[in-house]
């Protein structure tokens, strides 16, 4: 109860920063209370922005100063340079008459009230190569080392690991951090004192966002074991909900974040799933969501289809299931073994009659559907899952149905990405074919792994395919 007083109180204290500044010395510091008051305090660590019209005419009057030797900014012009100083092409604190003046009135100030606004426009208008962004980050760091005042005591104490103010590659160091701080960059950001309009957009969004896809690729390839909750929270920097937070960079984070796996497959499993959640999300399949695709790579497409056969496999054997196939169970540990160690390159599934009935009473089944074809022609309880492995496409027939396999230039093996198979196409001649014999017995799967095995180079043992 007294943490909800306490609470409570504090709220009312919205615009009192001088009482705000002195709040957390008068709470215990392993408190409940001692966590409200610092958020307290940070309401009022950067000030409020003044208004773009207010902020556009001053701009205008430094414009002139600098370029035509107009009339000189006023006092008030003075106190909103901070605002617009990393505005402009070129920049105005990349024109010298400009950032001279503005030196000397940070360098001067008893209170830094200027410095704290120029702190808020460079995370705004940050640019990791502009030369107006490293200059304010030098005379940001001066004045905070010259400055005694609780607000540059604590940006210096909490932005030295990352060194902040320091332009280049302070985006790379801040990404880097947040890795290191399980994938939260947000919470970072916060932790370094962003406002929460700072946090939801800033300069250092997209530089920040480029550099942690290609680091924590780099990570995952050097076997780095992230969890998937680390691997999560970096890949919830990239998106808004349902969207990407940066549609510019749409086509770089999938080829950054899938190609590298094209040829040599991710071991770390939770961060797969999470990847794959994540460009199933966004992106789509790109067989089905072909537009959100365009431009990026074959290795990266090749990738995620190659991780979306899981969750095609998943859903077949749980149709195959409740549509009583007797021996799915083993023919899903099979499969599911061989997608495991990478094998499956691609999976189609192709549903039959009663297949589509149970889709159709079960909303939540056919709401993962965005990828299958329709089966014509065969038993009303069989389907067929089509799959490419190696060179090689494979058919596997349910409900006493054979696996049958055909070289990939076979002009008789089934396509995939089709709507519609008649089943006398699933069935034509192949280059071998593996009736589901002695199924407990692991007979049928020894034999069809005696096949595969030679021509892909890949082996499940029979304790890998046990159900």
């Amino acid at each position: 109860m007294i943490s909800l007083r306490f609470t409570k109180a504090v709220e009312g204290l919205k615009g009192c920063a001088a009482i705000a500044d002195d709040l957390p010395r008068h709470v215990p510091l392993s408190s409940q209370m001692a966590v409200v008051a610092q958020r307290v305090l940070n309401m009022f660590e950067l000030p409020a922005k003044p208004g773009e019209e207010e902020l556009l005419k001053a701009f205008r009057t430094f414009i002139s100063w600098c370029e035509r030797g107009g009339k000189a900014p006023s006092q008030e012009d003075w106190l909103l340079a901070p605002w617009v100083a990393l505005q402009g092409s070129p920049a105005l604190l990349a024109r010298s008459t400009f950032s001279d003046q503005l030196a000397k009135l940070l360098e001067v100030e008893a209170q830094p009230r200027l410095l704290a606004a120029l702190i808020y426009s460079y995370i705004r208008d940050y640019a990791p190569a502009a030369s107006a962004a490293a200059l304010a980050g030098e005379f940001i760091d001066r004045n905070l080392r010259r400055h005694n005042s609780r607000l540059a005591v604590r940006w210096r104490e909490r932005t030295s690991g990352v060194r902040l103010f320091e332009a280049q590659g302070a985006h790379e160091r801040l990404a880097s951090a947040a890795l290191e701080a399980r994938g939260d960059v947000k919470g970072l950001m916060r932790d370094l004192g962003f406002t929460t309009e700072l946090v939801t957009r800033s300069g250092f969004h997209e530089p920040t966002a480029e550099y942690l896809a290609g680091k924590l690729v780099r990570e995952l390839q050097s076997s780095a074991e992230f969890d998937g909750e680390t691997v999560a929270q970096a890949l919830s920097f990239f998106r808004l909900g349902s969207e990407l937070a940066f549609p510019g960079l749409r086509v770089q984070l999938a080829d950054t974040l899938l190609a590298p796996f094209a040829h040599k497959e991710l071991r770390n499993l939770a961060a797969r799933a999470m990847l794959m959640q994540f460009f199933d999300e966004l992106y789509g399949d790109p067989r089905s969501h072909k537009k959100l695709w365009i431009g990026v790579s074959q290795d990266a497409k090749k990738t995620i289809t190659r991780w979306l056969s899981r969750k095609a496999l998943d859903l077949f054997f749980d149709i195959l299931s409740a549509t009583a196939d007797p021996i799915w169970k083993w023919r899903r540990a099979f499969w599911l073994a061989l997608e495991r160690h990478g094998a499956i390159d691609e999976a189609w599934p192709v549903f039959g009659r009663e297949a589509l009935d149970y889709i159709r009473r079960h909303p939540d089944k056919k709401s993962k559907i965005v990828a299958s074809g329709q089966l014509q022609g065969a038993e009303r309880r069989q389907s067929v899952m089509l799959m490419k492995i190696g060179k090689f496409t494979v058919a596997e027939w349910s409900h006493s149905g054979s696996a049958r396999i055909w070289a990939e230039d076979d002009s008789r093996a089934p396509r995939l990405e089709r709507r519609f198979y008649s089943a006398s196409d699933l069935r034509e001649d192949c280059l071998f074919d593996q009736r589901h014999d002695s199924t407990q017995s692991y007979r049928w799967q020894r034999e069809l792994m005696d096949f595969l095995a030679p021509r892909i180079g890949i082996r499940v043992s029979v304790s890998e395919m046990r159900p």
